[in-house]
């Protein structure tokens, strides 16, 4: 059985401004089970202006695996922030633009996946507090 990955919304807007998106999937797919956040989703579509984006995200919520956050990973989220406030010293504001990023990290540990991001800096910070798995590309 192939490892679950889910793409970061980073990943995902890089290849979507190439033109990339399906030879990525298509690439992913061959070793990995390509499952999304819908954390991830909302996040695209807030910044899909053209039609030809926002069909592309219907399509991919209509024919992959969306996940979506319980209550228990979202109060998960919320030990994590209080643990980078605490122990990283990470201030208020800071901490309020990961929400999104700690959401999908608790999210992808809970199924198993390797979450695929090109937002290192951010996952890496997460991951002083939280441990869950991501390749930085």
């Amino acid at each position: 059985m192939r490892l679950k990955a889910v793409p970061d919304t980073s990943f995902l807007i890089d290849h979507f401004r190439k033109g990339t998106v399906q030879d990525t999937f298509l690439a992913l797919n061959r070793y990995y089970h390509i499952t999304f956040s819908s954390v991830v989703l909302m996040e695209l579509l807030a910044g899909a202006y053209e039609k030809k984006e926002q069909r592309l995200i219907e399509q991919i919520q209509n024919n992959f695996t969306v996940i979506t956050p319980t209550r228990r990973q979202w109060h998960t989220s919320g030990k994590i922030m209080l643990k980078l406030r605490k122990d990283k010293k990470t201030d208020p504001l800071r901490i309020k633009g990961l929400v999104a990023d700690i959401l999908i990290a608790a999210s992808v540990r809970d199924i198993g996946a390797v979450l695929i991001t090109k937002n290192d800096k951010d996952f890496r910070l997460i991951k002083e507090v939280f441990d869950f798995k991501y390749l930085a590309v």
